[in-house]
């Protein structure tokens, strides 16, 4: 990994970190009824991206959820031709050039990763529209997240 791609995975954890910390009740929720659970994480981890982000050169770009937009038409990839919504983006809208970040997120009570996975290599792939410059699938814990990376449309070992 480079120096940019290790230091907006480090902030993305930093975020995801302080929901453990703030927002222990989505998690205590999360026992029985997980209905929402992920939208609720996502959210959370977003809110406290935006606040560490407007520390950093990063401020003047754009954080998005599930953004599908790519220009005014929808957001596709080679192997979502019908458009896909990615979690949590570090971007700039309306443009291609400055495509930093892209998460996906998924619970530890839900095994159906494939889409996520495939999303995160056509998003970062420099063969596709998008080529971000990291991705990262964050596996939500019951206490902790664990993380995978993908560069140029490829999972790090």
């Amino acid at each position: 990994m480079t120096e940019e791609q290790e230091y907006l995975v480090s902030i993305l954890q930093n975020a995801v970190n302080l929901v453990y910390q703030e927002e222990r009740f989505l998690l205590r929720f999360a026992q029985g009824d997980r209905e929402g659970l992920e939208q609720a994480f996502v959210f959370r981890t977003g809110v406290h991206l935006s606040n560490l982000l407007n520390q950093t050169q990063y401020a003047t770009l754009d954080l998005d959820s599930e953004y599908n937009k790519n220009h005014g038409s929808a957001k596709t990839s080679r192997r979502f031709p019908n458009g896909l919504r990615p979690d949590l983006i570090i971007h700039r809208r309306d443009s291609n050039e400055e495509n930093k970040l892209v998460a996906e997120f998924k619970g530890w009570w839900n095994n159906d990763i494939d889409s996520d996975i495939r999303k995160l290599e056509d998003l970062t792939d420099s063969n596709d529209n998008y080529h971000y410059l990291i991705g990262v699938f964050v596996q939500i814990g019951r206490t902790e997240s664990n993380y995978r990376h993908f560069i140029n449309g490829i999972e790090l070992p």
